[in-house]
């Protein structure tokens, strides 16, 4: 399970907090209280591993395991910045899960199979390397893709596979904070 969560503040791309927040959930710890944090504000830290290059949407937060990463969604009116990239971060935001069952792969697997080049809603955005320079309508890719979750899901014992994510609603650089300490100018 990914899980690494990362809180962005900004508001027409300024900080509203000058302060570090106080992280709330360590990233491999999250993965295992996550369940009851749904739909909650919670603050996290990590490293910025990728920011994706789509418009800044999107970027992903790891912890001290690579295998606790979790996907940051910008809140309105945010965008992240790739330079960021190997930055630690605290985020605040909104915890939400996508669960993968049966049903959702089935409902993926037939839009799969019904696009023609265009975009579809189900499907799962994990920031893999590479993926900006992915053909669209590589059917057979998405199909493996969904083969790969219901294998996943069969040797999970359960019956879904969770998927954490953060709606930012704020951010804190660390380096930034630092650097703001250090400026003895203002």
């Amino acid at each position: 399970m990914y899980v690494v969560a990362l809180v962005l503040l900004a508001a027409c791309g300024s900080r509203q907090n000058k302060e570090l927040p106080k992280v709330t959930f360590d990233l491999t710890e999250l993965e295992t209280v996550a369940p009851q944090y749904v739909g909650q504000e919670i603050t996290l830290s990590g490293t910025v591993d990728h920011v994706c290059k789509h418009g800044g949407g999107r970027m992903f937060l790891v912890g001290s395991k690579p295998s606790a990463r979790i996907r940051i969604d910008a809140g309105e009116n945010m965008q992240f910045d790739a330079a960021w990239e190997g930055k630690t971060a605290y985020v605040t935001g909104i915890l939400e899960e996508l669960r993968i069952d049966s049903a959702y792969l089935a409902k993926w697997e037939q839009e799969v199979k019904e696009k023609k080049g265009g975009d579809h809603s189900s499907g799962v955005h994990m920031g893999e390397a590479g993926h900006e320079n992915e053909e669209e309508g590589d059917i057979e890719a998405e199909l493996q893709r969904i083969a790969d979750y219901r294998t996943a899901i069969l040797d999970s014992g359960k019956d879904h596979l969770s998927f954490y994510s953060v709606k930012c609603s704020s951010y804190v650089l660390a380096e930034d904070e630092a650097a703001e300490k250090n400026d003895t100018t203002k």
